[in-house]
Parts: structure tokens; C-alpha cells; sequence
């Protein structure tokens, strides 16, 4: 019996120590990264800018109104170092918490890396096992420090969430999708190329885009009511001056996207405090950046790679001319892909549904449906077209994953990496076909 006890006993001990608390960290001893930003530096080091929660802002601290927003959300640490865990190390110096990427969002690599080549920092973050898959990757066509100092999301309390729902929309088709798993496979595996988000920095007439709101901020609150409300005018003022990079935004010529700026990240109409933007992409020839798309390059870019979902697209009209005619369109099936390797020739062809959504006034596009229809499919072919001939002279990057699309006409493996080797896309012809209906023409009674 006595036995029996002990044993017992000494099953209840060990299952007590089993029920204590872990020996890592405690939450309130934590800084949690949600952004990365990768700028170089003249010395071949890197400056490394740590974006990380303000937990005291968010949760509301000791304020009684509760969690605030914008850009008091998060706090900044900028180091120089060799590499990114080096300069994490370092900034633990500055900061009483521990650094913990494991809740990171978003990695930023400045124009200037991204053109030497980012293969190294890629192996960094795909061995860590705090950087998770889905980390989305995007190109600052500035620096990564100006992007991620800009940052300002007014409606959100949680900095982490700002960056998924921006990166994330996959209906704003002016925006690739740039996860960290997916530039990695195809960097490893040698089988296709990979775009990512630009960021910008949207920098109006009225001052600096990063101190402007920040500076009116504390004037306002050091002088009465009456000065701030002078001061709030004059931010007012300044944040709805117009952006000077939208001058310079190409505007799109064909009757696809009729009448609409081919914008990249920094060019787009300012806001009011968030001067940051993600909008366009960079293009990557293995993990050398190459070259830069518009918005509307990006949405023609997607539509051929079937990436995309919805979004309103904007098309010519032969009968309004002055007045285009807007549809919601959605990608219902993904593109369907020939290619002929003997006749050095690619045939695609597109399927798109759509509901009209604005046309002018009085305008009774029923009557003439199939020839809107017909005209859609014309405009979106030859825009396709056009995009994919000239992207593929201009540039050697298999973007649309067509090294992919053809391994099936090989048997062994050797084949097929000669075949990628080899191969020379810009001397196929390319030719798109598209099947555009509309599903639906609006709620409009006509007598």
C-alpha cells in the first residue's frame, strides 16, 4: 500500500511541473515588428528600419478614451548593420523589449537593393523560423525608411492589420500579389519571375510628406483654440494641394482603361495624413528588379496570369465617345494557355463576365449589347496583346509563368531545363483572345 503511494506521489509531482508556465518571455516583455524596412548605405552595410506595435497606444494605456490610431500606433528604430538579424540585435540595445518578428507583415527593400539583387536577404528571411511564408514583399521606390515613416493608418488601431488588408486585396488589381513564398519558389526553383507592390510616398506642394502632419499636430496643441484652429486650416490647406508626381503619371492611350493614369506607388491623388501608398509593381528578372508597371499594366498583368477577381474597369464607347462606360468585371475562369514551341507561337484566351455599373444618361446600351460586348473583347485582346509583345522584347522575365505552362510537352527533366536555359520568349508571338459578356445591364425601366 505504502508503494502504492509513492507512487503516486511522485505522478502528482511531475504532473504539477508540467503545469507551469513556460520559461520564454512574457507578453508585456515583447516588441512586436510589423514592418522591415532595407535600405543600403555607403559602406555596403545595410540601414535597417524596425516598425514595431506601440502597445500602450493601441490597448489605450493609461489614456480612458481607449486605443488611438494612426501613426502614434507605431514607433520606429532605424540601425545600421551587416544584416537584418544583426540590426535587430542592435536595436534590443535601444528599446527596453525584445524585438519578436513573428507577427511581421510586411518586408520593404529599398529601389536601390532590389536592383543589386535581393537573393541574399530572401535566404536570410526564408531560414528564420520567426518570418512566416506569407510575409508580403514590396519594392520603395524612394528609400524603405521614408515609406514605412509615412505610414499613418487613420482607420486603424492595429498596425499588423493596416498591412495585411492593403497587401492583401487582391480586387484592387493595381497591386500584385507579393508574398515571401511565392518570389521564393521562383527563385529556387528557376520556374518563372515574380512582381511586386511598389510602395511610395505621396508628396504634395505643401512641405514635407512625413513632418507635415506630425508638426501641425503639436502647433495645434500649443497654442489656444483660436491659433489651432488656424493651424488645423493651414494643415488643411497644405494636405489638399495637389501631389506633384501626379503631373508626370503617364495617362493611359488605349480604349481599354480609356481615359485613366497609369499610376505607381507615390503618384496618386494625396490624402489628408496617410501619405503611403502601394499601387503598381516591380518587375524581377531572378531577384534583380528590372523594371516598373503601371496600375493598369499591373491589372492586364494579373488578368493574364488569372490572378485577378473583380474590380471596375473602364472601357471606350464608340457612340459616347467623350463619356466611357464603367463595368465590374470578374474572372470566372483562368486563362487558358497554347503554346507551340515549333511555331514559337502563344495563344490565350480570356474569359470575363462583367455588369454595367455607369454609362451616360439617356445612353440605352441594350438595344446594342452584343456590339458592346464584341468592342470590349476587341479592346481587351489588343491591349493584352500589345502589353505582352512589348513586355517580353523589352524585358527577359518569364512573369506569366509560361516556363511553367509548357513543362508538360517534356519527358524528362533534362529537356526541360535546357528548354529554360534556352529559351527566348521575345522571339514568340503572342495572341490573346477574349470571351467578354455582360451578365447584367442595371435596375433601368425604359418606356
Amino acid at each position: 500500500m505504502s508503494r502504492i503511494r509513492i507512487i503516486i506521489t511522485i505522478i502528482v509531482v511531475v504532473l504539477t511541473t508540467l503545469l507551469t508556465g513556460c520559461t520564454g518571455k512574457e507578453p508585456n516583455e515583447i516588441a512586436y515588428v510589423v514592418a522591415l524596412g532595407i535600405d543600403s548605405t555607403d559602406d555596403d552595410n545595410y540601414k535597417i528600419t524596425i516598425q514595431y506595435a506601440n502597445t500602450t497606444q493601441i490597448s489605450g494605456g493609461a489614456s480612458e478614451s481607449g486605443g488611438k490610431a494612426g501613426s502614434e500606433i507605431v514607433d520606429n528604430v532605424t540601425i545600421e548593420a551587416p544584416n537584418i538579424y544583426a540590426g535587430v540585435g542592435l536595436a534590443n540595445n535601444i528599446v527596453s523589449k525584445s524585438f519578436s518578428m513573428s507577427h511581421a507583415k510586411l518586408i520593404v527593400f529599398s529601389k536601390e537593393i532590389a536592383e543589386k539583387g535581393v537573393k541574399d536577404m530572401i535566404e536570410t528571411l526564408v531560414r528564420s523560423e520567426e518570418i512566416r511564408p506569407d510575409v508580403f514583399i514590396a519594392v520603395a521606390n524612394t528609400t524603405a525608411n521614408d515609406y514605412l515613416t509615412s505610414v499613418n493608418p487613420e482607420m486603424e488601431v492595429n498596425p499588423a492589420q493596416y498591412y495585411q488588408l492593403i497587401y492583401q486585396k487582391n480586387q484592387l488589381v493595381g497591386i500584385p500579389d507579393g508574398q515571401l513564398r511565392e518570389f521564393f519558389t521562383g527563385l529556387y526553383t528557376d520556374n518563372y519571375d515574380s512582381i511586386l507592390p511598389v510602395a511610395g510616398v505621396i508628396d504634395g506642394s505643401g512641405g514635407n510628406s512625413q513632418n507635415d502632419d506630425k508638426g501641425q499636430s503639436k502647433d495645434s496643441q500649443n497654442e489656444g483654440s483660436e491659433g489651432s484652429s488656424e493651424s488645423l486650416d493651414s494643415f488643411e490647406s497644405k494636405s489638399s494641394n495637389e501631389n506633384e508626381k501626379e503631373k508626370d503619371a503617364e495617362k493611359n492611350t488605349s480604349k481599354y482603361e480609356y481615359d485613366i493614369k497609369n499610376y505607381v506607388g507615390g503618384e496618386t491623388t494625396i490624402e489628408k495624413k496617410n501619405k503611403a501608398e502601394a499601387i503598381g509593381a516591380a518587375v524581377f528578372e531572378k531577384d534583380k528588379m528590372v523594371g516598373e508597371l503601371g496600375e493598369v499594366e499591373t491589372e492586364i498583368c494579373k488578368i493574364l496570369k488569372g490572378d485577378y477577381t473583380y474590380s471596375y474597369l473602364t472601357y471606350y464607347n464608340n457612340d459616347t465617345p467623350d463619356i466611357p462606360i464603367t463595368v465590374k468585371t470578374t474572372q470566372q475562369k483562368k486563362p487558358k494557355y497554347k503554346i507551340d514551341t515549333d511555331k514559337k507561337t502563344v495563344d490565350i484566351e480570356l474569359y470575363i463576365e462583367s455588369d454595367l455599373y455607369s454609362l451616360p444618361a439617356d445612353y440605352n446600351v441594350e438595344n446594342k449589347i452584343e456590339d458592346f460586348e464584341r468592342n470590349v473583347a476587341n479592346y481587351t485582346s489588343s491591349t493584352c496583346t500589345e502589353f505582352i509583345n512589348n513586355f517580353t522584347k523589352k524585358y527577359n522575365s518569364d512573369i506569366l509563368k509560361l516556363n511553367e505552362k509548357v513543362k508538360y510537352k517534356f519527358l524528362t527533366n533534362n529537356q526541360y531545363n535546357w528548354f529554360k536555359k534556352n529559351v527566348d520568349w521575345s522571339e514568340y508571338k503572342f495572341s490573346v483572345c477574349t470571351d467578354f459578356k455582360v451578365r447584367r445591364t442595371g435596375l433601368i425601366v425604359r418606356e
